[in-house]
């Protein structure tokens, strides 16, 4: 423009972009749940880790990335900050090697810890949306999730 004011942004279009508006859930969702968490020094992306390997301690860094499905490298970013916590360990050569992960003692701690927190911002996140309808959006998005991935 040559008025000098810029013009303004429109975002139309992005209305309706299931892309747009599932990120834009997804980061006030996990703003929500990292509120909750933080006074136990977890992060919501941490607590699925967490909890997948209370359910199975010794997990192969392949076997964790693709029951979480959650790529390598994001495993592997999530991961370096539990280790460094004393929360989880990491063994192996990773080269050709079998690459294991555990929980620590200090890590089952936390997780039973943060728990009642986790509990209470999944009970309030379904209050929100109504108990039938959550169950019906998570049925659709896994869904599509499946039908997408095909």
């Amino acid at each position: 423009m040559h008025n000098g004011m810029a013009k303004p942004l429109d975002l139309s279009a992005m209305e309706n972009c299931v892309c747009f508006n599932l990120r834009w859930v997804t980061r006030a969702v996990t703003q929500f749940f990292d509120a909750e968490l933080r006074r136990h020094g977890l992060r919501t992306t941490q607590t699925p880790i967490l909890a997948a390997l209370a359910a199975k301690s010794g997990l192969g860094m392949a076997e964790l990335s693709d029951w979480l499905g959650m790529e390598r490298t994001t495993l592997v970013r999530n991961l370096r900050p539990l280790e460094r916590a004393g929360l989880v360990a990491i063994s192996g050569t990773g080269r050709g090697g079998r690459v294991t992960v555990g929980l620590t003692v200090r890590g089952r701690k936390t997780l039973a810890k943060s728990m009642p927190a986790w509990r209470a911002a999944q009970r309030n996140v379904v209050k929100t949306l109504g108990p039938q309808r959550w169950s019906a959006i998570l049925a659709d998005l896994e869904r599509a999730a499946l039908t997408l991935a095909q």
